[in-house]
């Protein structure tokens, strides 16, 4: 059955069943991952999948079920499962169905570059990075990683109080880890770009970085235990970003899982810091007109000048505070629960180059690589201890490597010591990104 047909039929039914406020969440995603080694493509994965949930508010509880299939079967099953989880859910938090926004923003987040990419195209792209990593130096032994997955797909949402938008949206990834040899050992180098716009992915831009990330590490060897002034690059501090961004999460807050409760207005970093979270902004990762109830978005300040400025909030958590919704109602996936993540979240850049930076530490560390981030970070309490890697920086200028030691402090103590901001902002892994940072200071424990 067609969504659409679909969703009439349902929606009768809910209204002929006594449901009064109900909602559909439809998505449809067709993702593409090619994998090479040797050369030769060593994996090939399409996927297509659809799926809607379906919700409706009973007694002021929120009923949720969902299904895959779009046929006559589905919508009985789906009302009855609205109405039995609805009884076995209790909130006492008001739940609501939006009726719609004003005004939506128009946003690009669909890229007509990756749009018209051809399969052949993908695969192509992924064999002549993995072949210039391979050649881009005698040193290189093999590629041990070479990927792209590009991603499509679309979002509507449906309800009975006049809510109807969609959107459509594309994403890609590519890696690439050439692995080089030092003395008996093996070293990997990494390199990573994320964006839709095809343009993005020079191919012996990354093959370059990855193979030098490798060769740099040659030789590393710790560094003596004491407290170190440090550049951490771009990639780390959107590592950073990316743990501890719970801290702005209202629901977290609400549960006791945050610092940051009734500290709006308060100064939480240096005040060169300014961070954002911007669903608006043109070809991000998760740029969107509307969140996932169906709110109008909007780019705000979570800190502006070091001053906290906001949570993000959804519907639920908003009415609970006592303000308006920020716009960041999030599902994880068709069939999970309305909850709230920031969209594109990141710091914004300085107006320092990258030598700039180096020369700007003069003694200290450059960080380009954090381990046991799951382990080693929490995220309520802001506090890390973590395994890192980089080069020594003396008089102004990267030395030789380091490695095998373990960089400790505070998320919270991060933000206020922040001196400088460089501008090599970049994207990574997921939805947050920087530029390399410097850090007034931080406990290094090596020899």
């Amino acid at each position: 059955m067609e969504f659409l047909d679909f969703k009439e039929a349902l929606f009768k039914k809910a209204k002929e069943e006594g449901l009064e406020k109900y909602e559909i969440y439809y998505i449809t995603k067709e993702s593409l991952e090619v994998k090479s080694y040797e050369v030769q493509v060593e994996g090939y994965a399409l996927s297509d999948s659809k799926g809607l949930c379906f919700r409706a508010l009973i007694d002021g509880n929120m009923g949720y079920s969902y299904t895959e299939k779009l046929d006559i079967e589905a919508i009985d099953i789906l009302i009855k499962g609205v109405k039995d989880s609805a009884k076995f859910i209790k909130n006492e938090d008001q739940e609501f169905i939006y009726g719609g926004g004003s005004k939506y923003e128009t946003v690009k987040a669909e890229n007509e570059s990756l749009k018209n990419l051809s399969a052949e195209e993908q695969i192509k792209m992924v064999l002549e990075l993995e072949e210039k990593t391979k050649n881009y130096a005698k040193e290189v032994e093999k590629v041990a990683e070479c990927a792209m997955e590009t991603t499509s797909g679309s979002v509507t949402i449906i309800n009975s109080e006049g809510l109807n938008v969609s959107r459509k949206y594309n994403t890609a990834y590519s890696y690439v880890a050439p692995v080089v040899l030092d003395g008996t050992e093996m070293v990997d180098g990494f390199n990573i770009v994320v964006s839709n716009n095809v343009l993005d992915y020079d191919i012996d831009k990354m093959a370059k970085e990855s193979v030098e990330d490798a060769l740099i590490k040659r030789g590393a060897k710790p560094v003596k235990s004491g407290n170190y002034r440090i550049l951490l690059s771009n990639e780390m501090m959107a590592v950073m970003l990316k743990i501890f961004q719970s801290a702005f999460n209202s629901d977290k807050v609400q549960k006791g899982l945050s610092l940051l409760k009734g500290k709006e207005g308060e100064t939480i970093a240096s005040e060169i810091v300014n961070i954002v979270d911007n669903p608006l902004m043109n070809n991000g990762p998760c740029s969107t007109p509307f969140d996932d109830e169906g709110v109008e978005t909007k780019f705000k300040y979570l800190v502006k000048d070091g001053v906290f400025q906001t949570l993000l909030y959804n519907l639920k958590t908003a009415n609970k505070a006592g303000v308006k919704t920020t716009g960041n109602a999030s599902k994880t996936s068709f069939s999970s629960a309305v909850e709230v993540a920031a969209t594109n979240l990141y710091l914004e850049s300085g107006n320092l180059n990258f030598e700039e930076l180096v020369s700007l530490v003069n003694d200290g560390l450059y960080i380009t690589s954090l381990e046991g981030t799951h382990a080693g970070a929490n995220a309520v309490t802001g506090d890390f201890s973590l395994a890192a890697s980089g080069r020594v920086i003396r008089n102004g200028v990267l030395c030789e490597a380091v490695n095998q030691i373990t960089v400790a402090g505070n998320f919270f103590d991060v933000l206020k010591d922040i001196e400088a901001i460089g501008n090599d902002f970049k994207f990574y892994h997921s939805n947050t990104a920087s530029s390399s940072v410097i850090i007034k200071g931080l406990a290094v424990a090596g020899e």
